[in-house]
Parts: structure tokens; C-alpha cells; sequence
């Protein structure tokens, strides 16, 4: 029963999030504070966000497929734990990031923790 909320939380977060980028790139940009100035970053937000629309796509069919449960929660833990790591490496060596970019890095940090401690559990579960 937990898996199937955090799936539903975690698909309609990243599909909506996903379909924002893919349909408008600038509005996904500017939420996080930049703007886009070439084709090419027009092509990497979407290209970003395409990933971020598959993965919401996914939470979904686990839904359905209990086999993709533990691969889901193996590629979030994956994703937000790279993020994280790059945002890390950001505070040593562009400072201590605003308000908002904290908010971003807890949000990342929640849906690493809840992937991996769910990952753990659906592993064993199928072993």
C-alpha cells in the first residue's frame, strides 16, 4: 500500500514537472532561475525533463507491473543521488545557495531517501 502513494506522489510530480519541460522549456528554466538563450539549451531542458516525464511515466506502470518496482525506486535513488552530488559540489565551489535552491536540494534529498529505503525493501522482497 505504501509503494503504491509514493508511486502516485512521485509519478504525478515528476510527469507533471516532465510535461512542463517538454511543452514549455522557459517556464521550467525560469523556475529555477535562468533563461534560455540558444537552441541547444532549449533541446537540453527538454531533453532533461523528457527523462523526468519517463520516470513519472514509470512510477505509473508500477502500478500495474509490480515487477518495475524496485527498478523504479533503483533509478530515483540513482537520479536525485546525482543531483545531489552535483549540488553538493556547487556549495564548495560557487557558496552557499538561496533560499529556493535549499528548498530544491530537500526535496531531492526526501525522494533519495524514500527511494533507497524502498528500493531496500522491494529488493529483498523479491529475492
Amino acid at each position: 500500500m505504501i509503494d503504491r502513494l509514493i508511486m502516485i506522489v512521485f509519478g504525478i510530480e515528476y510527469l507533471g514537472f516532465g510535461l512542463l519541460g517538454l511543452i514549455d522549456p522557459s517556464a521550467a528554466a525560469s523556475l529555477v532561475g535562468f533563461t534560455l538563450n540558444e537552441l541547444i539549451a532549449y533541446s537540453e531542458i527538454r531533453a532533461n525533463y523528457g527523462f523526468f516525464c519517463f520516470i513519472g511515466l514509470l512510477s505509473f506502470a508500477t502500478l500495474f507491473i509490480k515487477k518495475l518496482l524496485s527498478l523504479t525506486y533503483l533509478i530515483y535513488t540513482f537520479m536525485c543521488g546525482s543531483y545531489l552530488i552535483g549540488r553538493i559540489v556547487s556549495i564548495f565551489v560557487d557558496g552557499l545557495p538561496n533560499k529556493i535552491l535549499w528548498i530544491v536540494i530537500l526535496a531531492e534529498l526526501v525522494v533519495f531517501l524514500i527511494a533507497l529505503w524502498r528500493y531496500r525493501k522491494t529488493r529483498d522482497l523479491l529475492t
